[in-house]
């Protein structure tokens, strides 16, 4: 039987050895983007002399370029959002009024989903009072949030933000009126790389959980097909440094 200071010990040897490769991953990606800037531009700049193709060869010509350039942005995606997913920065928590800035992103937002045909609304709970977050990254998390709603919403349904103070918990929820996540697909949702969409990168949900965790809270998801999904951000409203200080 192992020891649990020797399962300690490899606990923590696989531990260094993914941060490692984590850290390889991404430098290489790093790497990686640079050259795909170049080739990305110098394809642009091909199609400009072919804005106007007036030969067959020239046609079949800007559509392979189309298609090409097309395949680079799709790769720049991917990299830039495994790099915000492998570099996330720890977050600096300051107590916010938490009402004020989601009224603020769902303000800003509203007109984006309302030319999809999907109205935003935004009801604020009572008693929250200062919340401790890093609101750049929280208010990542939620636009991602919103806008995988956006992309479930049919035309005339709607996306619906929530808070509440339950305990000593802050609840972000976001609500879609969408078509639901399939029982069979559901429990694979946050795991990197899976997606639904034909242009996902299947890292959007895994930097949303990690942001959440990383402010010590959790992201929890329901889901029914015909009705539509809700993602819940539980956040707490000390943070542990305040606790012990």
């Amino acid at each position: 039987m192992t020891s649990p200071a020797r399962e300690e010990r490899q606990a923590r040897i696989r531990t260094e050895r993914l941060a490692q490769l984590g850290s390889l991953l991404a430098g290489f990606a790093h790497e990686v983007r640079n050259p795909l800037s170049t080739i990305g531009l110098n394809l642009q700049l091909v199609l400009e002399d072919f804005k106007e193709p007036e030969t067959p060869r020239d046609k079949r010509t800007q559509k392979r370029l189309t298609t090409v350039e097309a395949e680079v942005r799709r790769l720049q995606k991917i990299l830039d959002e495994f790099l915000t997913f492998a570099r996330a920065p720890v977050p600096q928590l300051t107590p916010v009024d938490l009402n004020q800035k989601l009224q603020a992103v769902v303000d800003f937002h509203a007109p984006e989903l309302a030319e999809h045909g999907v109205s935003l609304r935004f009801y604020p709970g009572n008693g929250l009072g200062p919340v401790p977050v890093d609101w750049d990254h929280l208010q990542a998390a939620l636009v991602n949030l919103i806008r995988n709603a956006r992309d479930a919403t049919p035309r005339g349904g709607e996306v619906l933000v929530s808070s509440q103070r339950d305990a000593d918990t802050a609840v972000i929820r976001v609500t879609d009126t969408g078509a639901g996540i399939p029982p069979e697909v559901l429990p694979r949702i946050l795991e990197p790389y899976f997606s639904t969409k034909k242009s996902g990168t299947g890292l959007g949900l895994p930097t949303v959980r990690r942001i959440v965790e990383e402010h010590g809270g959790a992201l929890t998801f329901s889901s029914a097909v015909g009705k539509g999904t809700q993602f819940a951000i539980r956040l707490p409203l000390r943070h542990d440094a305040e606790t012990t200080a």
